[in-house]
């Protein structure tokens, strides 16, 4: 059964926590004098976080809070503290800066984040499956909640939207809560052990842990009560909680998808297609031609994959997902209509263009599917331009929305497509028998200057880009492929080099590198700035940033940067740079 194991205030925003017998819940409000007082960052530069915390300072678990006469007070951990760092403007200054300041805020909403999110909500059982995963003891503390609950590992992901009873208070679920550089912090001893988002997405294929609550029904809240779900949706907390400045977006977030429809589109292949409840608020938007959705939790490990959409309409979208012995693809099989999974995306490249004066598509086996979204974003723009699709299959059987892909070309006012089957026709009408003449197609599509899409085996791919290379297109070959949970993101190590100046330019900020400070995106986190990001290992490019001065040197093998720019989670500077970021 559901239950609260555990409830905790933090007096002081950043520090540590207090742990609660009870807590008197009222509507709108969070825990009575939770992050009611914060201090001020010397010198902070535009976009960076305004008061200290672990991100920027893992010194903080260094001082204990308390309360004297009921006010917050704060000390340094020794055993003969030398006086309260909140009311001696000396000693604050002498730890955290002479521009340092003591913020109070006295509503019952505290110094978060979002306005909207004064409640956090962590299950135990959720961080324990993190931990088996890691190898080593995660203390759920990392993730500073007020509620600790006892729940199935994941479950607090499909509250989101809806009303859950926790005891006889009522919340509403508003938003999954990405996790920060804070969380690395060991709380006992200040250490930088574990990169907990980077571990998070290595996992569970996302960087969220906890959800974040509003109070619907006040109440008096206590370790051991029950937590059941209720039928009462808070849509309008979701429309409001999406808009909120500089929250994760809503691609990002992990939540429950329902498996509405079901086509077995050949022999062990099959499209799943998926109902998005936060279509209505706009996470199928910003979809771009060629994208992912990485589907989440297929087992109790926590397994995850990512596949193609093959298809969206209106507020589903679509899978095509062939059948082979891996935990993943054995769990999209396994599937009945009804069912729900846990969704992120769409993402990933967003480079798909229709100024391309001509367009050639190579795939092979499934991977036509980003194909098809591509075609139909063509057709859809009235795209004037020669489009050629050329799909190869080893049997006749083994084909998949190819009669989708031939209808989709029909409408282009110069479209074609050739189908090449490599073992056996079986009496497909126009089909070729044998491979095609790869260095010829890439040949003719570089004389048309033609924009190169490549999906497919990783053989198949090797080849094409041989022949892109050859034929001097490596710039307009775009190769549909991703990394997949199994693919390596070990980095090289970090040249002893430096120090270097580097400047962000939206911020304003400059400050001088070390190697000892890691990546770009730790630098720039250490320093309280906050930046998009999401995978941490140079995969995802929602990092990628312009380098508009100086040079990089990368961390990782991978190809997804752009010329002239950096992922900034796996780079570090070799010179003086300057980022547009």
């Amino acid at each position: 059964m559901a239950h609260v194991v555990s409830l905790f205030r933090y007096p002081i925003k950043g520090f540590e926590g207090e742990k609660l017998d009870c807590v008197p819940l009222e509507y709108g409000k969070g825990f009575p004098g939770d992050r009611a007082v914060a201090i001020t960052r010397s010198g902070t530069a535009a976009g960076a976080a305004p008061y200290q915390q672990l991100t920027t300072n893992p010194a903080l678990v260094h001082f204990l809070p308390g309360k004297s006469l009921g006010a917050a007070t704060l000390h340094e951990r020794q055993p003969v503290p030398r006086g309260d760092l909140l009311t001696d403007p000396e000693l604050l200054a002498e730890f955290f800066g002479v521009q340092a300041r003591v913020v109070h805020r006295n509503d019952c909403l505290g110094h978060w984040d979002f306005d909207d999110s004064a409640l956090s909500i962590i299950n135990v059982r959720t961080v324990q499956a993190l931990s088996k995963l890691v190898g080593v003891t995660i203390d759920p503390m990392r993730f500073r909640g007020n509620i600790y609950i006892d729940a199935e590992p994941f479950s607090e992901f499909g509250w989101l939207g809806k009303g859950v009873d926790f005891g006889q208070c009522r919340l509403s679920i508003i938003r999954p809560i990405k996790r920060c550089r804070a969380t690395s912090v060991n709380p006992q001893t200040g250490e930088l052990d574990i990169n907990i988002p980077a571990q998070l997405n290595r996992h569970f294929g996302h960087m969220y842990c906890g959800v974040y609550a509003q109070v619907e029904q006040a109440g008096t809240l206590q370790p051991g009560d029950r937590i059941s779900g209720t039928q009462a949706h808070h849509g309008e907390r979701l429309a409001i909680a999406a808009k909120v400045p500089r929250a994760p977006a809503l691609t990002t977030w992990p939540r429950p998808a329902e498996v509405v429809e079901i086509v077995e589109e050949a022999p062990g292949i099959r499209s799943v297609w998926l109902r998005d409840p936060l279509a209505e608020l706009g996470s199928l938007d910003s979809f771009v031609a060629g994208q992912h959705v990485a589907v989440h939790h297929l087992a109790t490990d926590g397994t995850w994959r990512r596949y193609t959409v093959s298809g969206i309409k209106d507020d589903r979208l679509r899978i095509t997902v062939k059948q082979e012995s891996g935990v993943g693809s054995q769990a999209i099989h396994a599937l009945e209509t009804g069912q729900r999974l846990h969704l992120t995306g769409p993402s990933g490249p967003d480079t798909f263009s229709l100024d391309a004066p001509a367009n050639l598509f190579l795939t092979a086996g499934i991977g036509i599917t980003p194909t098809i979204t591509k075609l139909e974003a063509l057709v859809q723009a009235n795209y004037p331009h020669p489009v050629h699709v050329v799909h190869t299959v080893k049997r006749s059987d083994e084909l998949a929305l190819w009669d989708e892909a031939n209808t989709l070309v029909g409408r282009l006012s110069q479209g074609s497509s050739a189908l090449h089957v490599t073992q056996g026709l079986n009496g497909n009408g126009g089909a070729v028998k044998g491979r095609p003449d790869i260095t010829a197609l890439v040949t003719d599509a570089a004389a048309r200057g033609a924009d190169i899409h490549v999906c497919g085996p990783e053989g198949f791919q090797d080849q094409i880009r041989s022949g892109a290379i050859q034929a001097r297109v490596l710039d307009r070959l775009h190769m549909d492929s991703f990394a997949t949970p199994d693919s390596p993101v070990e980095m090289r190590g970090i040249p002893e080099s430096g120090p270097f100046n580097v400047t962000f330019a939206k911020s304003g900020m400059t400050a001088a590198w070390h190697p000892t400070d890691g990546t770009l995106l730790n630098f720039a986190e250490a320093k309280g700035l906050v930046l998009p990001a999401h995978c941490r290992a140079g995969l995802c490019q929602t990092c990628e940033c312009a380098v508009l001065e100086g040079s990089i040197f990368a961390l990782t093998a991978s190809l997804t940067a752009k010329p002239g720019y950096a992922l900034i989670c796996a780079a570090v500077p070799e010179s003086d740079i300057k980022l547009d970021c």
